[in-house]
């Protein structure tokens, strides 16, 4: 009896280290939220920042012929907005699935993707067309971003239980879709503000 009584005293020690390390993030709290729409608030105000005052010369520069102006950027951002609405709403088609959410990697494998500098490639269906007119690009970009926000903050789901289902096993729960998201915003960034450096770029 003594000996399983130090068993389980060593075991609940040492299994909360073990569970920080490999269980996924299943929790979800108010905190949570916040700083998730909070991510959102963040990055919709640099687009803005960075886009809100440019002159059509500006909207419609490329660096090279094979690249995409600030306009394509931010039309490529508004599919990709579409694309989390469709992905958010569909995974909540299917309630709450605790199974899946046991086998979601971690948020930092998904933001280790997203933040990467490396390229990526993107699927043919958002690639821009160059075809919606320099400003309207950003009005298009805070209506989307406005109801995914408003989306989040009026949400009564557990957003590490609602999971979509991924290829392979890449489940990602709700948090990480969203995660995901404004991430794919944020490399954006990185290249709207390359674009404006260019020496050839309008002033």
């Amino acid at each position: 009896m003594k000996k399983l009584f130090l068993i389980l005293i060593l075991f609940s020690e040492i299994c909360p280290i073990w569970a920080q390390e490999t269980a996924p993030q299943k929790s979800w709290t108010e905190a949570d939220r916040r700083a998730l729409v909070n991510q959102y608030k963040r990055t919709k105000a640099e687009i803005n920042q960075e886009t809100s005052t440019l002159t059509s010369a500006q909207w419609n520069f490329k660096e090279g012929p094979d690249k995409w102006t600030i306009g394509q950027v931010l039309e490529h951002l508004n599919m990709w907005s579409l694309l989390t609405q469709f992905d958010g709403r569909s995974a909540t088609y299917f309630g709450e699935r605790p199974d899946l959410a046991a086998v979601c990697k971690s948020d930092s494998v998904n933001t280790s993707f997203i933040y990467e500098t490396n390229p990526h490639t993107s699927p043919d269906f958002t690639i821009p067309t160059g075809l919606i007119k320099d400003e309207n690009n950003l009005k298009i970009f805070n209506g989307k971003y406005d109801e995914i926000i408003g989306a989040i903050e009026k949400s009564k789901l557990n957003y590490r239980m609602i999971v979509r289902e991924g290829k392979d096993g890449n489940h990602r729960d709700l948090a990480q879709i969203y995660i995901i998201h404004y991430g794919h915003v944020d490399r954006h960034l990185r290249q709207i503000r390359r674009i404006k450096t260019h020496p050839n770029y309008p002033k």
